[in-house]
């Protein structure tokens, strides 16, 4: 009997049983165990275990909850005590860092702790998962949801291998586990062992696993489809996705966010994962890294995101971001406001539409920017802001940078040149060259937010005014701009579009900014590099 007609039989016995409660006080408790029962049979009819409603982090919906509470309840006393009959341990080592397991719970949270496990894929869909648990002891979690006696979909199958290909990068020790232990966690476990050795058969696959876990089989039908999809698989692997990771961006939100990222990315890719370090040259690596691949992604703040654009610029080579910074100004432009509610959703579901577009850079005495290049309020406001200020603060070490610096208003002497034009010299508080800026970097919105795709830098400058009221009337009447549009009308304000800018200044070193990293120089030359970068971005919305 397959496992739909079990449901069905369950079924029918229920709603019978409803039928002979009709007057009796069991009629509503009687209601409820159909109710349940049917919907289990619907999902395994329609083999649709997205019907549990279980997350990728293992959570079923409380409403869920709630409408198949007595079949939950019946599931895990029969998985309580087919595990307390079953002849072999709830948890077995099938090879290095891998292990198959029956269903788990809480209690197993020690057991897996004394073997160094610290990651579990689930394959169910019909019970909740150990996630609570596992997010509490910081161990690395996926939900595949699928039903009893089936098998994956190829996406789903696909999903499972990138995540534990890229649990082994990182040295973790995974346990994969299903109800039993017998069959689901078994076949991905075999698709496991022959991706890895592409020689092996599914008999081979499964002998071998038979010699560590003797319950472990696959029925006929999930035999033939292990062998179908794997052959798929072979043909036409999941595409690398190599990642510059920069783990103290944002005083460490890798770490934060990693098992999310992880999760959602290998729905698509196989990433391939490469930490910064003190030292790093990251420029270097991504350039290493960009001749193999048709996409790289940076992983961390504008910083790190400029370091890798500046190897990727004139390439073919798409750049891809997850930001994790305190400002994360370009995830701001590119993204929009969705960004600073929800990052990584947001980055991660533009990574897997693999849409792209073109931008300008900019060159700040060689060096690539894309972002802004400012002098002034800007550059000391970012020097404030240090790492240990902004991992004590996040962006309020930015705001209170800011304010110091307008309050303070030191007055710079430089000597100006635009394009063609004369060269002048100003008395400046302020001088931002933008390429693209959201409308919270204030002091780039001579004319409202840049055009990154218009072949022209914007240059905001502000006089020295003396008085405090007036430099903070002039930072007032950029916000304003920023939020309307219109080209700022203060006097103390000057905006143009160009294509370069040189600057120098009285003093012996010229103190300034590029995409949030403070930097010294004698002058200062900027110019744009037009369409110059591919960078992954949401799609339009439609018209």
């Amino acid at each position: 009997m397959s496992t739909a007609h079990y449901y069905l039989t369950l079924w029918l016995f229920t709603l019978l049983l409803t039928m002979l409660s009709l007057d009796s006080v069991f009629l509503l408790p009687s209601i409820w165990l159909c109710a349940s029962v049917g919907c289990v049979y619907v999902a395994y009819a329609l083999d649709r275990p997205g019907l549990f409603r279980k997350r990728t982090t293992g959570q079923v919906p409380f409403y869920i909850k709630v409408l198949l509470m007595p079949y939950f309840m019946g599931a895990q006393l029969y998985n309580a005590w087919q595990r307390y009959q079953d002849s072999v341990p709830p948890v077995q080592e099938v090879q290095d860092n891998l292990f198959l397991a029956c269903r788990l719970f809480p209690s197993d949270i020690p057991m897996l702790q004394s073997k160094q496990v610290e990651a579990i894929l689930d394959v169910t869909a019909e019970f909740d998962g150990l996630n609570w648990s596992a997010e509490e002891q910081g161990l690395y979690y996926l939900n595949i949801p699928i039903l009893d006696h089936q098998t994956p979909s190829e996406a789903q199958l696909r999903q499972a291998l990138s995540w534990l290909s890229v649990m082994h990068q990182l040295n973790k020790k995974v346990v994969v586990h299903c109800a039993l232990g017998r069959g689901r966690s078994v076949f991905v476990v075999a698709a496991y062992l022959m991706a890895k050795d592409p020689s092996l058969s599914v008999d081979d696959a499964m002998q071998f696993i038979n010699s560590k876990r003797q319950t472990a089989r696959l029925n006929r039908y999930q035999h033939r489809r292990l062998s179908a999809l794997m052959q798929q698989v072979h043909e036409t692997p999941s595409p690398a996705l190599p990642m510059i990771i920069n783990p103290v961006s944002g005083s460490g939100k890798w770490h934060q966010y990693d098992n999310q990222v992880i999760g959602l990315l290998c729905s698509q890719y196989t990433p391939q994962l490469h930490f910064t370090e003190k030292d790093t040259d990251v420029a270097a690596l991504a350039s290493k890294l960009s001749q193999n691949t048709e996409r790289l992604v940076a992983c961390g703040g504008d910083g790190t995101l400029t370091a890798v654009a500046h190897a990727l610029v004139n390439s073919d080579c798409k750049l891809g971001f997850i930001p994790l910074g305190t400002a994360n100004a370009l995830a701001h432009v590119l993204l929009g406001v969705r960004s600073k509610v929800d990052p990584i959703n947001c980055a991660c579901d533009t990574l897997l539409s693999e849409h792209h577009i073109r931008i300008d850079t900019m060159r700040c005495n060689g060096e690539t920017g894309l972002l802004v290049a400012a002098f002034g309020f800007e550059a000391q406001m970012i020097e404030h802001a240090n790492r240990s200020e902004k991992n004590r603060s996040g962006q309020l070490a930015y705001i209170s940078g800011f304010i110091n610096a307008v309050s303070d208003g030191q007055k710079q002497r430089v000597t100006l040149s635009v394009d063609n034009e004369p060269q002048q010299s100003l008395d400046i508080a302020s001088l931002v060259v933008a390429n693209a800026a959201p409308v919270t970097t204030v002091l780039a919105q001579g004319a409202g937010e840049p055009d990154y795709q218009d072949g022209l830098l914007d240059l905001t400058l502000i006089r020295h005014e003396p008085e405090s009221t007036s430099r903070a009337l002039s930072v007032a009447q950029l916000i304003a701009t920023g939020l309307s549009g219109k080209t700022a009308q203060e006097s103390a304000i000057s905006h143009t579009r160009c294509q370069q800018v040189a600057l120098h200044a009285d003093a012996e070193q010229i103190q300034y900014s590029i995409d949030g990293e403070v930097k010294s120089a004698e002058n200062l030359n900027i110019e744009v590099n037009p369409d110059s970068l591919w960078i992954m971005a949401p799609k339009p919305a439609p018209n």
